[in-house]
């Protein structure tokens, strides 16, 4: 025989027996009735009402209020704070530091270039004081 057994206290489902003699007296927290509704379907937290002979059930709007845990967002230690703060602080010098070296390396472009320039005027100063005597 098949019995559900209920919390003597709280009366809430607890468990089947499926292999229950048929000839023993029903324990005093025991019922054959299932702790479904009229269309088969198990109950939310099935509680046994004695008076009625039957399962009482949460709604299912009752039964997530009850037993959903709310998602908790940790917040952060102090020591997270601070590594945060750290890792903003290096990114930014980071991208400073790139920068500075693009324009290093600008600068360095043009004054080689200024210098190939310089260099182009004074050979060609030489060459024309050597073809005006040195005037």
């Amino acid at each position: 025989m098949l019995i559900f057994i209920y919390d003597k206290e709280t009366k809430r489902y607890m468990y089947p027996v499926s292999d229950y003699p048929d000839n023993y007296d029903l324990p005093a927290n025991a019922t054959t009735v299932k702790p479904v509704d009229s269309n088969g379907v198990g109950l939310y937290d099935p509680t046994w009402n004695k008076n009625t002979n039957s399962w009482d059930s949460l709604t299912e709007k009752e039964w997530k209020k009850k037993y959903t845990i709310p998602e908790v967002k940790p917040e952060p230690t102090q020591g997270e704070q601070a590594a945060a703060q750290q890792m903003l602080a290096v990114a930014d010098l980071q991208g400073k530091v790139d920068t500075l070296t693009s324009t290093v390396d600008k600068l360095s472009k043009s004054n080689n270039e200024l210098n190939a320039t310089l260099a182009q005027i004074m050979l060609q100063n030489a060459t024309n004081a050597g073809t005006n005597g040195g005037k």
